[in-house]
């Protein structure tokens, strides 16, 4: 299937891809009398490629998870209104409405990553947007050498990702 997908060579490099089960938009379909998933090729988000690995325990896990999640409804919210509002009869859209729910994840991020120390940041948003360690300390860090910048990229991002966990953890359940 993720063949099928036709991801292009160079996008395969930088990320991890694989099938899913997804929830079907038209709605559950029995075949038979059996349940068909409906499947699709995601892209693995890094922290989850890094939980996999062992890196952080799953409490970090959920709440790296909870973060990203906020991230793409913040990101999702931006729509054109549709309604001539303006009495003028063209039926045009004016002006740019935000939806609700993208102000609040928005506002959950703000909060989140005020618990998280500064100079721990551009660790946590490179590894958050998929880059590697290794990218990260060579923009990071780049004074030190490729194998020390790439250690203090990990440290610091599992530093902001348990500073995260201390910060958010008890909203989701998860002790930090």
């Amino acid at each position: 299937m993720i063949v099928q997908a036709d991801i292009p060579a160079a996008q395969q490099a930088r990320a991890v891809y694989e099938v899913a089960d997804v929830a079907n938009p038209y709605g559950e379909v029995m075949v038979g009398g059996e349940l068909r998933r409906h499947k699709a090729v995601r892209r693995v988000a890094h922290f989850e490629t890094l939980f996999r690995a062992r890196v952080f325990d799953v409490s970090v896990f959920r709440v790296l998870a909870w973060y990203d999640h906020q991230l793409a409804r913040a990101a999702g919210g931006m729509y054109k209104c549709g309604l001539d509002v303006s009495g003028g009869g063209s039926g045009a859209g004016h002006g740019v409405t935000t939806a609700e729910a993208a102000m609040q994840a928005r506002s959950c991020v703000a909060w989140a990553r005020n618990t998280i120390p500064a100079d721990l940041l551009p660790a946590f948003d490179g590894v958050m947007d998929g880059e590697t360690f290794e990218q990260v300390g060579a923009r990071v860090y780049g004074h030190l050498c490729l194998d020390r910048s790439k250690r203090r990229a990990s440290s610091a991002f599992r530093l902001a990702a348990n500073h995260l966990l201390l910060g958010v953890g008890h909203l989701l359940g998860v002790g930090g």
